[in-house]
């Protein structure tokens, strides 16, 4: 029987696969913009063919540098993973124009661009993802779990090497 992904309340592919990927990202974070872009591309067929289960972990770690990535998090509705998924798919693309901006100008942005507003619920959700992150000793940002090996992008990890770890689990 497959692992259960804990806090896999952005769960893209199928629950039973047999690799399971998990991002700890921050929408602040320039070297997540880059995770998520290549993630985008290099496990969508696996993603599609349900070999990968691919989990991302919005985790607002208490840095200034990351605190407008977590500003962005609690506008997300988590009920709606798809719709989420095209949002920091944008956000990322964008993130050179928002992320040195101010947290009034973000509201706005996030409230008049993308029709969103504050979640509540966001809130809890964030807060048992930062306390995986501490119990899994998650220390920065993107931390990448393939079937729970770690690995810190982009010093242990790229592109290629996501992919051929992934390969090398179904093989």
């Amino acid at each position: 029987m497959a692992k259960v992904v804990e806090n896999a309340f952005l769960s893209y592919g199928n629950t039973d696969a047999p690799v399971k990927v998990e991002v700890f990202l921050n929408l602040a974070c320039p070297y997540c913009a880059t995770f998520f872009e290549a993630a985008d591309q290099s496990l969508k067929s696996f993603i599609d063919g349900g070999q990968v289960q691919y989990v991302i972990k919005h985790y607002d770690k208490p840095r200034e540098m990351l605190l407008y990535g977590t500003l962005a998090n609690l506008f997300f509705d988590y009920n709606d993973p798809e719709r989420i998924y095209e949002l920091m798919k944008d956000l990322f693309a964008k993130q050179g124009e928002w992320s040195e901006s101010d947290s009034d100008s973000i509201k706005k942005m996030l409230t008049e661009l993308y029709g969103l507003k504050e979640e509540p619920d966001t809130i809890d959700i964030s807060l048992k993802i930062t306390a995986e992150a501490i119990r899994r000793n998650v220390k920065m940002v993107p931390t990448v779990f393939i079937n729970d090996k770690e690995f810190q992008y982009p010093v242990e990890i790229d592109t290629q090497q996501l992919k051929e770890e992934v390969e090398k689990v179904l093989a």
